[in-house]
């Protein structure tokens, strides 16, 4: 018994030793990865007309560091309808519209700031393509097919706390070409302004983004 009460006094007497050693390992977590998403995407996707959002985004991001203050991106996404407006506003008649589609995107960062990826200021290549279908549901052969390619030099900032949580911001310029094409038979949509936008177009873009998730 005296024994044991020794023992149980010089773990207690080492405890406080051992205790900040812990913490520094926890602070100095290698964090290599990260999966990430928006779901405010859902309101409003990368396709538009005009100010009108035509598609909701669904969005899963991974990202691992390559080397010492480097790190590559990869994402995919369902496009579906937007939430953030009601899409039978937009139709003539009495058919409703379905919407489908995808987006895939990539992006290699190499950061200026912090001591390892994932984390700190980057710079990047920034590569999207998005395309969707929205079709008449009494008339598949009534659709608009849209899509977009998005090239772009972007400036970002990724942080990460301690407990894994990583927040990753992003603004930058770059070209976008943008394709909607309409059935010969499109009247079945009521959309202002769409018009403007059908054919193939090339513009200057500006990009932004937002990501939230856990890194590990």
């Amino acid at each position: 018994m005296k024994k044991l009460i020794i023992l149980l006094l010089g773990i207690s007497l080492l405890g406080p030793v051992f205790s900040p050693a812990v913490s520094a390992q926890e602070q100095e977590k290698d964090f290599r990865f990260t999966i990430k998403t928006n779901p405010l995407a859902a309101a409003a996707g990368p396709l538009w007309v005009v100010v009108i959002p035509i598609t909701g985004e669904y969005r899963l991001l991974f990202e691992s560091r390559t080397l010492q203050k480097q790190s590559v991106q990869i994402g995919a996404s369902y496009l579906g309808a937007p939430l953030i407006i009601n899409p039978d506003t937009w139709t003539k008649g009495d058919t409703g519209l379905n919407f489908g589609g995808y987006r895939v995107q990539f992006m290699y960062k190499f950061f200026i700031t912090g001591e390892k990826a994932p984390e700190g200021f980057y710079i990047a290549p920034h590569i999207s393509w998005a395309t969707a279908k929205i079709k008449s549901t009494i008339n598949e052969n009534d659709y608009l097919q849209a899509s977009k390619l998005n090239l772009n030099a972007v400036l970002g900032y990724q942080i990460i706390s301690k407990g894994g949580f990583a927040l990753d911001i992003f603004t930058g310029l770059g070209l976008k070409n943008r394709d909607y094409k309409l059935s010969e038979n499109g009247n079945f949509l009521n959309i202002d302004n769409l018009n403007d936008v059908l054919g193939k177009k090339y513009k200057p873009s500006l990009a932004f983004g937002l990501n939230f998730g856990y890194a590990f």
